[in-house]
């Protein structure tokens, strides 16, 4: 699907020119000597213990297919999730604003009240963070200068009962930044895959989150593929986020 999709549009000011990875070669590929970063944390999210121990197994296996991995415990000096919120969240609200100002039912009510905060920004608060993104975006691009790749837990906890918007023990996180590992790299423009890194005592399947440099979608697959191939576990279904 993503090799259909993917080139150039002149309609899209953001598309890259040139022809897109194959990223079907990608997923035949193997992953040797790739440098590997592996961060439980990132540097501020709170997994659980089981979650954390399920998917540092799994980083150790790709020394097995000819990684180097090294523990890497801070990515981020700070949770960027204000940030996050700040251009997301203003986004949407001004997209959605004839529904938020006079549907507001119709949307999720956790998901209003993000959207009302967001919209009680001003414009020089809003600026500031736009321009703390662009200082983000430099410093991973600082970091992926040592490293190929990054793993880490996809989420904090191995599952989350229907019809809540966050776990209990996260009741202090909103609905988006209680997952603590992805809304970074939409912020920075990295490229990530999940794979299953293992099965949790609940029978639920824990992720595996592989980020790759920016347009570094080809070692992405390829790191995924190999994994996938080498070590099948459970739901092996990989999804990826470009």
């Amino acid at each position: 699907m993503f090799m259909a999709v993917a080139g150039h549009d002149a309609r899209d000011p953001f598309a890259v020119a040139g022809p897109p990875p194959d990223l079907l070669a990608a997923c035949e590929g193997n992953a040797r000597g790739l440098k590997i970063a592996y961060s439980p944390t990132l540097g501020y999210a709170q997994p659980d213990a089981e979650v954390v121990r399920i998917v540092e197994a799994a980083a150790r296996r790709f020394e097995d297919i000819g990684c180097v991995v090294e523990l890497v415990e801070t990515v981020f000096e700070r949770d960027p999730v204000d940030i996050w919120a700040a251009e997301f969240y203003a986004a949407i609200a001004t997209r959605l604003r004839p529904v938020f100002e006079n549907e507001r039912g119709l949307l999720d009510p956790a998901v209003a009240d993000l959207l009302e905060t967001a919209m009680r920004q001003d414009l020089r608060e809003y600026y500031g963070k736009v321009f703390e993104r662009y200082a983000l975006r430099d410093k991973i691009r600082l970091f992926f200068e040592r490293y190929d790749l990054l793993l880490s837990p996809v989420l904090p906890v191995t599952s989350l009962d229907v019809g809540k918007n966050f776990p209990d023990a996260l009741s202090h996180r909103d609905p988006v930044s209680w997952v603590y590992y992805t809304y970074p790299f939409n912020l920075t423009g990295q490229p990530a895959a999940t794979v299953c890194a293992g099965m949790a005592a609940d029978g639920m399947p824990v992720g595996l989150q592989i980020v790759g440099r920016a347009l570094g979608e080809y070692d992405v697959v390829r790191a995924a593929a190999a994994y996938e191939r080498t070590h099948p576990v459970g739901y092996n279904v990989c999804s990826f986020d470009g």
